[in-house]
């Protein structure tokens, strides 16, 4: 059967990881050295070949233990036996009994789709539904945009009672002027959760609410680099990983952040390591990037693991993780098909011009797992925060080092915990409550959104989710679309029967993401000459594939939909899984006034994804129905 061509690269993924990058897919295999290419060296081989030695050799001991008690039980069975041979046979098979059963328990290995930890998930997330998980709940503000970020990033639904309520937070929380914001006593871990939330949620609809908590953050960074309470001037290493976190996310949903912020988070972490390679509380700054003084007496394993994922997440930030140039397959793309590089390599000048390499920062990092390998100190504080923090730095260090390991034993180990601590109601937090002096343990609803956010592989999925998504850029386009002249960033013109071609020059451009307006084009008309016609739809359909804008990929979903032409359903059917919104739904509106299925198949205006996944199945089916030669390549999906 011959397979027929999709067109466009756009979003191109691999089988692998399902992510949106072509190095990333080379460098998740290993070099004939066993290690990764250039800013990939294997920094982490070491204590993980250690713990994997130690683990081996756990195994070996529990065997050789069932085997000598297996023998000692057959012995005293058998002692009074008058026939040898049945004592030998049965000893025999017990001890190879007692071989497997442990390395059957071993090498069990657990992953979010597993069916006992979505059980676990959603007695998790029934908890938190429930009147009992506010009890005694502290801070409502940052707890419920907790709570409602967990939820949602299980769910993604944002009319759950949960999640709006958490969206209420937010949105009062953004509606504060910057002293009051400041006048928390967590204003930054609170203006970092309501980032993730609205983030999460809708970037387009919280804009005006994510910009101003952006500019608090900006405006409030200490002269150090880090922040902490508005009341000190010393820079907290917990409360700084947040805020890195909160800049990632601003920057993968496409909110410019000043390169001199995370400049300065990324020195901040850079001079407050500890000799041994630990993070303390609160940071002694070093006088330069390169020494290391010592910290307070609370290095510990949770803040150094916030520290070394920060840096991560700065490299990530700069560029360091990334290619500095095209593939060559795509070196022939038009330029609105290619990946944006020109804030990336803004982003990394400015960084080497700072003196922050690849190499220092994987230095540092090498350091901190040496220390977590074999950690001393710190104190035992909030085990669900720090279970979060773990999934944080192990999902960073697998996009730095190209090593994703689909079951790793970090989260292996985490899940058998995290069983053995949940509650009969679904909570955590209630089984191992603890509270002395300063050690305390998180409140059961938080517990249990931290335990949710690291069962799901939280930060993976964002990772996934911004590598998978091209949104750079602004929101829309002028009702009144012209002959279709740029002028001082808006669209300038009368409607016009050619206005496709001229909006299309415009959309192939580096200026797409400058665009603005109200909405996008209600009527624009494609070519009636065929070739025209084929030659605007080829264009149109490498768009919504692959152009790095948002309003691109919404033109072109809504014009595809609105030609009413079957070779334009594969393309839309791809599209029903784009990040944006409005694309989803004039994919899914074009694919019912293309099939003239008007109920189409059912997938609401706010889809989770196994509604998207149904639905691009159930329309791949009726596709297929009209042609069954046609091949759904992995893209399509």
């Amino acid at each position: 059967m011959k397979k027929k061509k999709s067109s466009g690269q756009g979003r191109a993924r691999t089988a692998d990881t399902r992510i949106f990058n072509p190095l990333l897919y080379q460098l998740s295999y290993p070099t004939k050295a066993g290690c990764y290419t250039k800013w990939r060296p294997c920094f982490l081989s070491i204590g993980s070949t250690k713990r994997e030695a130690g683990r081996y050799k756990e195994v070996l001991l529990v065997t050789f233990s069932f085997i000598f008690r297996g023998i000692l039980s057959m012995q005293a069975t058998f002692s009074r036996s008058k026939n040898p041979v049945s004592w030998k046979r049965s000893a025999i098979f017990f001890g190879l009994v007692s071989i497997f059963l442990p390395l059957q328990a071993s090498v069990h290995a657990a992953k979010p789709t597993d069916p006992q930890v979505q059980a676990m998930i959603r007695k998790g997330i029934q908890f938190l539904h429930s009147e009992e998980s506010m009890k005694g709940l502290g801070h409502r503000e940052g707890s419920e945009m907790l709570i409602a970020y967990a939820v949602f990033k299980v769910d993604h639904e944002e009319n759950d009672p949960i999640v709006k309520r958490g969206l209420d937070q937010a949105i009062r929380y953004a509606g504060q002027s910057a002293s009051q914001i400041r006048n928390h006593t967590y204003a930054n871990y609170e203006m970092a959760v309501a980032i993730l939330l609205l983030a999460e949620v809708d970037p387009v609809k919280y804009e005006n609410e994510i910009r101003k908590l952006r500019d608090v953050f900006v405006s409030g960074q200490r002269g150090h680099g880090g922040y902490g309470y508005y009341s000190e001037q010393a820079g907290d290493i917990s409360q700084t990983q947040y805020v890195m976190l909160a800049l990632w996310t601003l920057d993968k949903n496409g909110f410019q952040i000043p390169t001199n912020a995370t400049i300065g988070v990324t020195t901040f972490f850079l001079r407050t390591q500890a000799p041994q390679g630990g993070w303390g509380y609160k940071g002694n700054v070093a006088p330069k990037v390169g020494q290391k003084i010592p910290q307070d007496n609370r290095v510990g394993e949770t803040l150094t693991m916030g520290g070394a994922g920060s840096l991560l997440i700065a490299g990530e930030l700069f560029g360091f993780w990334e290619s500095p140039n095209l593939d060559p397959a795509l070196a022939e793309l038009p330029i609105a098909f290619k990946p944006a590089e020109s804030e990336k390599e803004k982003m990394l000048k400015a960084a080497e011009a700072a003196g922050i390499k690849p190499a220092l920062l994987l230095g540092s990092v090498s350091q901190a797992d040496r220390f977590l390998a074999n950690p001393k100190g710190g104190i035992r504080l909030r085990d669900y925060y720090k279970i979060y923090t773990m999934e944080r730095y192990r999902s960073f260090v697998e996009i730095a080092t190209g090593n994703i390991v689909e079951e790793p034993d970090w989260y292996n180990k985490g899940v058998a915990d995290l069983r053995s601590k949940q509650s009969d109601n679904g909570a955590w937090g209630i089984k191992d409550a603890y509270g002395s002096g300063g050690a305390v343990n998180d409140e059961p609803a938080v517990a249990t959104a931290f335990a949710i956010l690291f069962l799901i592989r939280s930060t993976k999925k964002s990772i996934v989710s911004f590598s998978q998504a091209t949104a750079r850029g602004g929101q829309g386009l002028p009702k009144d679309a012209s002959e279709i002249r740029m002028e001082g960033g808006q669209v300038k013109g009368s409607q016009v029967a050619g206005a496709v071609d001229g909006l299309l020059n415009l959309l192939e451009q580096d200026g797409a993401d400058e665009l603005d307006g109200q909405s996008i084009p209600e009527d624009l008309k494609l070519a009636t000459e065929p070739e025209a016609r084929r030659k605007q739809l080829d264009r149109l359909i490498r768009l919504v594939r692959g152009s790095q804008s948002w309003q691109a990929r919404r033109v072109a979903a809504r014009v595809l939909g609105q030609s009413g032409e079957l070779r334009v359903v594969p393309a839309l059917i791809y599209a029903l899984s784009d990040n944006d919104t409005y694309v989803r739904r004039f994919a899914r509106d074009g694919l019912r006034f293309v099939s003239r299925r008007f109920d189409g198949f059912g997938m609401p205006d706010k889809p989770n994804a196994t509604e998207i996944k149904a639905a691009q199945q159930a329309w791949r089916d009726w596709y297929l129905s009209l042609d069954p030669g046609y091949v759904f390549l992995d893209a399509d999906s």
